[in-house]
């Protein structure tokens, strides 16, 4: 069933493509812009300045940045952790999920979030072959303080570090926390002197963090499309069943699977807590949970010894994200 996803497949790329042009195809012909009225951070502010203009260019931009964190995706699950007859199979469950929702289909500063993120974890995993062990922890926690100036909500990826760091280095020292907080603190630093010499306040960007982390916006449910939950619930599900199958699995599988794994766990869990429990939380923040949910999702789907039941699941997957997109013209108004 998952065959077309296997190594060097043109089919898994076709599919992927036709797949995302269907689910997009009423993007690109009546875009939607993200509102302007809403609180952003610095970044965020700058970046949507180059797209408010058109619409159009707005989706465009967004759909080429989801390809591309796809593609990361490939790159990360070849050389790292997936199975490598399977490494199209995650990068085509993040492209399902990305697609599901209208609100994700517009530029905003989640992609550019979920862009720093990858690069980080891309360095993290260098952290665990200790090559340029503190050069890759500085740049790492330096790329996911980043993530937060262009969505403030991001800010909590830097939970992932003192989750990380154990898992990853062992034994970690003093030196590595010293090093992990000087990358963190340091976009902030800059971005603290900018301010300083321009406006002449530097705590205008904490204070403006606060009011994007704080301020209502628009929530999960839009306009009241419990379909929406149902999508989110049932995502929830494959994540559960997939840790399920990680901890039966931990006498025989590799350290090195394990580990990386649980780092995908925890972070699918606090970019979820974040989208439910925050204010501001909302459906912008997609992007950053689909990162690990595809890894796990897909892994789960991959080496299940219930092969009937994954294809239900897959399946599933598939149909519930056309519903979301398309319920209105499915269910009516």
């Amino acid at each position: 069933m998952f065959g077309i996803f296997k190594k060097q497949s043109a089919t898994a790329i076709f599919i992927s493509l036709l797949v995302a042009l269907s689910l997009w195809k009423t993007n690109f012909s009546e875009p939607m812009q993200v509102k302007d009225d809403i609180p952003m951070m610095p970044l965020e502010q700058y970046l949507m300045e180059l797209v408010e203009l058109s619409p159009l260019v707005s989706t465009i931009a967004a759909f080429l940045l989801m390809y591309l964190l796809a593609g990361l995706l490939i790159s990360l699950s070849g050389k790292h952790f997936f199975a490598p007859e399977q490494i199209y199979l995650p990068p085509f469950v993040f492209v399902l999920i990305c697609s599901a929702f209208p609100i994700q289909k517009c530029m905003n500063g989640s992609y550019i979030a979920a862009l720093c993120f990858m690069a980080g974890l891309f360095l993290l995993l260098r952290v665990y072959l200790n090559k340029r062990v503190l050069v890759s922890i500085f740049l790492a926690a330096m790329l996911l303080s980043l993530a937060s100036l262009f969505s403030a909500s991001a800010i909590f990826l830097l939970l992932i570090l003192p989750i990380a760091l154990p898992l990853l280095c062992t034994p970690v020292v003093w030196r590595d926390w010293v090093v992990a907080l000087c990358g963190a603190a340091l976009p902030y630093l800059y971005a603290f002197v900018a301010f300083f010499f321009a406006k002449n306040d530097g705590f205008i960007l904490f204070r403006q963090l606060y009011i994007c982390l704080f301020s209502f916006s628009e929530r999960i449910l839009e306009n009241g499309r419990v379909v929406e939950w149902g999508y989110l619930l049932y995502l929830l599900l494959l994540v559960v069943l997939a840790m399920f199958m990680l901890v039966r699995g931990m006498l025989t599988s590799r350290v090195k699977v394990k580990k990386i794994h649980m780092l995908f766990v925890w972070t699918f869990f606090i970019m979820l807590a974040v989208m439910l429990t925050l204010p501001s939380g909302s459906m912008f923040l997609l992007p950053l949970m689909a990162i690990p949910a595809s890894v796990l999702i897909a892994n789960f789907l991959t080496l299940t010894k219930y092969r009937r039941l994954a294809g239900f699941f897959f399946f599933m997957l598939v149909a519930l994200t056309y519903v979301v997109q398309y319920h209105t013209l499915i269910f009516g108004a």
